[in-house]
């Protein structure tokens, strides 16, 4: 794998974080691939894209709020990244979290997404 393809795939990842903070979900989730798994505390194992698609239509409690990255790892088919949220829940509680996000990646496309959070239910 080159640099380029690399950095290709940590374009999608920060996108995703910016599009998420703007509300884009749709923007957000075009990184998945048809066939991504998506596994993230208290949650049963996000399977395909239309299951990741819907657990952020109608699950998911994060609402509005900050993603601030502090770390990034890279490797040529996976990305690690670390950092922070700061927001509100969809029911208007505040939620400050801490996270980790390991991704995957397959012909250009996330095809595994892991997510860790150091507060309950994010």
């Amino acid at each position: 794998m080159t640099a380029l393809e690399m950095t290709s795939q940590l374009d999608l990842v920060l996108g995703y974080y910016t599009n998420i903070d703007a509300g884009d979900v749709p923007a957000a989730l075009a990184c998945f691939a048809s066939t991504a798994v998506y596994r993230r505390p208290a949650y049963d194992e996000l399977v395909g894209f239309a299951s990741i698609a819907k657990f952020y239509d109608d699950t998911r409690v994060v609402g509005p709020g900050k993603h601030e990255i502090e770390a990034i790892i890279e490797s040529p088919d996976e990305i690690a990244v670390r950092g922070r949220f700061d927001g509100t829940r969809r029911d208007g509680s505040a939620l400050h979290a801490r996270w980790g996000d390991f991704w995957r990646f397959d012909d250009g496309k996330v095809v595994e997404r892991n997510s860790y959070f150091d507060a309950p239910m994010a």
